[in-house]
């Protein structure tokens, strides 16, 4: 078959288009560090990458639950060990009273001991985090005092949840009804049984002081139990926390492998490329192509 010299044109013309066009591809690959520009370029891999892509968007969003929920319950360990601290306290002071020993001036003290204990509670029990009650629920705060001194439950039921992995959802706040003991039978929650144990004291009530110690007992055994369910659900945070890790390891070097050049590789072929363009530039060169004045004839 004869080859003619405009056919000869077309060809090396064509040869020089898609050498240049080769050393245009792994330049970009190079300066992008991605072997995936378009979805042009491998449609089956762009969309895997685009897949680990989204859930490494998931992980991302547990793994920041994860961190506001250890938060929440580090909040809530620091404040039960707090009231862990006071009720020990109370507990030696109401052991300390039951004695028909004493005057009425070490009764007071006592007393006046217990009141002040009753009120760091309190405050204890409307303690916030991140402008939320701890142990409120959803309310606003989980206790109220009355102009009479009298402390009511003013929380609720609410369930405080963060999602910290595909398939955990847990229940970071404590119940402070269970906590301080409202769920008890009435005159049995932690501050009742505090201003019957003062006014006890004063009045050298040694029995009323005997019964309440019990009660007492009772409230300081709900404020452990708090504690063992924050450090339990703070184990199953932690376990999230490193499951979302690996997890993300795992996606980044998924994606990784499909979508980011190896830039080595890259460079060799960037100059086969380049060392191939420069071959059809030598070859047009010395080939007869037609001139404008063969066009002009």
């Amino acid at each position: 078959m004869r080859v003619t010299t405009l056919t000869s044109y077309y060809l090396t013309s064509q040869s020089i288009g898609d050498s240049l066009s080769r050393v245009q591809t792994e330049q970009g690959k190079v300066a992008s560090g991605k072997q995936l520009t378009s979805w042009s370029d491998d449609a089956p891999a762009a969309s895997a990458v685009e897949r680990y892509r989204s859930q490494e968007a998931d992980w991302n969003s547990f793994q920041k639950s994860a961190n506001d929920a250890k938060s929440w319950l580090g909040a809530a360990d620091g404040t039960l060990q707090s009231m862990s601290s006071i009720m020990t306290r109370i507990k030696e002071l109401a052991v300390s009273a039951n004695s028909g020993a004493l005057t009425g001036t070490s009764r007071a003290g006592i007393a006046d001991e217990l009141d002040q204990l009753r009120g760091e509670l309190t405050d204890l029990a409307n303690t916030t985090h991140l402008g939320r009650a701890l142990f409120a629920g959803f309310g606003g705060q989980a206790v109220t005092t009355s102009g009479t001194g009298a402390v009511t439950w003013s929380g609720d039921d609410g369930k405080v949840q963060r999602q910290v992995s595909p398939t955990i959802t847990l229940q970071v706040n404590i119940s402070g009804k269970d906590l301080l003991g409202f769920n008890a039978p009435a005159g049995q929650d932690v501050f009742s049984a505090l201003s019957t144990l003062s006014t006890a004291v004063r009045a050298g009530d040694t029995a009323t002081v005997s019964s309440m110690q019990d009660v007492l007992e009772s409230r300081h055994s709900d404020i452990l139990r708090g504690l063992g369910t924050v450090g339990t659900t703070t184990n199953r945070v932690d376990a999230a926390l490193t499951d979302g890790s690996s997890a993300l390891t795992d996606l980044a070097s998924r994606r990784s492998d499909l979508e980011d050049v190896d830039l080595a590789d890259a460079v060799v072929k960037l100059n086969a490329a380049q060392a191939g363009y420069t071959a059809a530039l030598g070859a047009a060169s010395r080939a007869n192509l037609p001139s404008l004045a063969d066009f002009l004839k």
